[in-house]
């Protein structure tokens, strides 16, 4: 779980919201922008920048750790009642699984149109479409050893490079979502009122792609549906629902758009 030093205020709510689903963490530091960020990137902002650099710390604890599976969270996280029962077992994980993403951005997503059962009435899809957010993942360990060695540059934001297909990062995983999702960021939920994370919190900058560089995501995208052979077996859903029960199901609703 990924939480700046000085943001206690967000380690304490965070420590709550693990202990009502019954589930330990591992806190790691997050790389602050405003010390301002270690190098630039651009086009990335600093705080894009930062970002980024804190999950590859995650990305390096689970490439060096014993378990086969990781899961990263980001300190404004919210979670459905019953994710406690699936985040202390892997079973469901598909077995050629390198990311899972278990939550929802709630945007208009391209998945595939089987379902496997997981548990709990819970169920895993491949994910084709571009799903934003990267405030709760599984990674498998050998995922985060190749996204280590492929991110040594910063391209784009971390949950682009993650869950966009037109990002080789993304395109070469085998990518699933989780239906409904375990969770959510805080801001999504009506009358939560925790403060954005620096990342949300500094307005993206305007970027003109180069030709070049439109031909490059176009490209990988064309590589990512032939790798997957997604063409036809998928489906468009609005939203990936967040499961709640019936007392959070009232305080939850989508972004305004």
């Amino acid at each position: 779980m990924i939480n700046l030093d000085r943001a206690i205020d967000r380690l304490a709510a965070v420590t709550v919201e693990f202990s009502r689903i019954g589930v330990a963490f591992e806190r790691v530091a997050g790389v602050d922008a405003r010390a301002g960020a270690p190098f630039a990137a651009l086009p990335l902002t600093e705080a894009e920048v930062c970002c980024f650099l804190s999950h590859r710390r995650c990305w390096e604890i689970i490439a060096d750790g014993p378990d086969q599976y990781g899961v990263v969270f980001e300190d404004d996280v919210v979670f459905s009642h019953d994710a406690g029962s699936m985040l202390v077992d892997d079973s469901w994980v598909p077995l050629d699984a390198d990311l899972v993403k278990i939550e929802t951005f709630y945007n208009r997503v391209r998945v595939g149109s089987r379902h496997t059962p997981a548990k709990n009435g819970y169920s895993v899809t491949r994910l084709f479409g571009q799903h934003l957010g990267s405030c709760g993942y599984l990674i498998s360990k050998g995922a985060a050893r190749r996204l280590l060695k492929s991110t040594m540059r910063l391209k784009a934001p971390v949950d682009v490079a993650l869950f966009s297909p037109g990002q080789m990062t993304s395109a070469r995983n085998n990518i699933y979502q989780l239906m409904p999702a375990l969770c959510v960021q805080a801001l999504f939920i009506s009358g939560n009122t925790a403060s954005p994370t620096q990342i949300q919190f500094t307005p993206p900058l305007h970027r003109n792609k180069r030709a070049i560089d439109r031909i490059r995501v176009e490209a990988t995208r064309a590589f990512g549906y032939l790798r997957n052979w997604n063409f036809f077996a998928t489906a468009a859903v609005d939203a990936v629902p967040l499961r709640f029960d019936e007392a959070a199901a009232e305080a939850a609703k989508p972004p305004v758009v």
